[in-house]
């Protein structure tokens, strides 16, 4: 395995931030219905961007960290995800439930909104306590990247 570089560590760090300010807006839609969900085109906009980017903000960090090491770079996001927990940079658990989240990804762009529903209530219900599991456990590899000491 490679250590991070700065520049690694200074792309995951923008990202962190990134992802601290999109959760920020999750409790905005903690007591959605499916009703308003359908009828509030604004509303369900606003929320299936938020999950978009949060989704989004996990590969990128899982891309940076796989990229410092000798593995091959998965084929498909998801295997990103379950990369990192065989890899040692999450738990494997962890690493399962942001798997998941990756299908919500194509779940938005391909379903229809009633079948959009439940996976995006999925989301709205425990997307905050996974991404700061995630978010605690990335803080922390860094903390120990810069202070030199061996990595995953």
């Amino acid at each position: 395995m490679h250590r991070l570089s700065a520049e690694q560590i200074n792309a995951i760090v923008r990202r962190l931030d990134f992802l601290e300010i999109e959760l920020a807006d999750l409790p905005n839609f903690k007591t959605i219905t499916q009703a308003e969900y359908i009828s509030d085109r604004d509303r369900r906009r606003n929320l299936e961007r938020l999950a978009e980017n949060v989704v989004n903000a996990t590969i990128d960090i899982g891309k940076v960290l796989l990229s410092a090491t000798d593995l091959p770079m998965p084929d498909t996001y998801r295997e990103v995800m379950i990369r990192l927990g065989e890899a040692g940079f999450i738990s494997v658990a962890l690493a399962e439930k942001l798997a998941d989240m990756v299908r919500l990804r194509n779940v938005l762009a391909h379903q229809y909104l009633d079948i959009r529903w439940p996976t995006i209530a999925t989301f709205v219900k425990n997307a905050a306590a996974t991404m700061r599991e995630f978010i605690r456990s990335i803080e922390h590899l860094l903390d120990t990247a810069r202070s030199g000491e061996d990595q995953p």
